[in-house]
């Protein structure tokens, strides 16, 4: 119930901060955790307590989690890659140390029930088992495609300068593009229900489009014309390098393989990993979703020296 506490982690993150806004909506006390609690604190929010921990020291994930209700956990998304899963064995430790009711895993794409041959995708498979033997009553979100994605210093850029929506999706290929504030609000609703207790609920956005129908609606928000250009696997993965070598443990080549490997398998399934039929999912979930027009003319778009990171 509001009032109650809840731990996030990656507080300070797209994902997080989102999550962070929708619980504070809600009426409930927010624990945020972060590596940075002292920026963390300057963004205005009420009821939220930024607290420090090391996903390498499970006591400082205990004090994290004692005394909250649940825990949202969303792993970083371009760091640590070598280690998340020790990571999110540490944080499924800690949940269960705590007592905590509900842990809320949001693994920030689609996952398959089974494995399906592409890493990235049967990797979130394996790290979703961890939670799952944790002991905890969890839920997990598997959320397709992020809306935000348009906001970051890889596409908004383009956006501004050259008038061109840069993407590696195939113009045929559609998405249910989904924002991160309606994310938090699956998990959020996932606090209260018993029987989502156990689910991996793959959620996305109301409409399923094409490469080409988000550059019309990004050209109507923006207010000038917007043309879609594909980029190719291999050179969005060079260009994601490129902008996250710093925190990234993997070579230039493995990185940029990865994502192209990744890219290429979502092409050749024609994205069907970025589409779900949300009409069930809202039957059982009733949240109201954001269409992605509404959405585009809701940002900002004004170019800003720094760009959101991945996390």
């Amino acid at each position: 119930m509001p009032e109650d506490i809840i731990t996030v982690f990656g507080a300070s993150g797209r994902q997080g901060l989102a999550q962070v806004r929708q619980l504070v909506a809600c009426g409930y006390r927010v624990r945020a955790v972060t590596r940075s609690p002292d920026t963390y604190s300057s963004a205005n929010l009420t009821g939220v307590t930024a607290v420090f921990a090391d996903y390498n020291d499970t006591s400082s994930l205990v004090r994290a989690c004692a005394g909250s209700r649940g825990v949202f956990f969303t792993h970083p998304m371009f760091e640590d890659a070598l280690h998340v899963n020790s990571h999110i064995a540490r944080v499924a430790t800690a949940a269960k140390e705590a007592d905590v009711e509900r842990l809320v895993y949001n693994t920030s794409s689609w996952v398959p029930d089974t494995p399906c041959g592409e890493p990235n995708y049967d990797g979130n498979l394996v790290r979703e088992d961890i939670f799952a033997v944790s002991g905890t009553p969890f839920t997990i979100i598997r959320p397709v495609l992020f809306m935000d994605n348009l906001l970051t210093n890889w596409v908004k850029p383009g956006l501004i300068h050259e008038g061109l929506y840069r993407y590696p999706h195939k113009a045929t290929m559609c998405a249910n593009w989904i924002c991160l504030d309606d994310v938090a609000k699956f998990m959020i609703a996932a606090l209260n229900r018993d029987d989502l207790a156990g689910e991996r609920i793959v959620v996305g956005g109301p409409q399923a489009l094409s490469p080409l129908d988000i550059a019309e609606a990004l050209s109507q928000a923006i207010g000038k014309p917007i043309r879609y250009q594909y980029i190719t696997p291999r050179k969005y993965g060079e260009l994601m390098y490129d902008l996250f070598k710093h925190v990234s443990s993997l070579s230039r080549e493995d990185y940029a393989s990865a994502l192209d490997a990744f890219y290429i398998y979502n092409n050749e399934q024609d994205g069907l990993p970025f589409q779900v039929d949300m009409a069930p999912v809202l039957r059982r979930i009733p949240v109201k979703l954001t269409p992605f027009s509404d959405w585009a003319k809701q940002q900002d778009w004004t170019l800003r020296k720094a760009g959101p990171s991945g996390g």
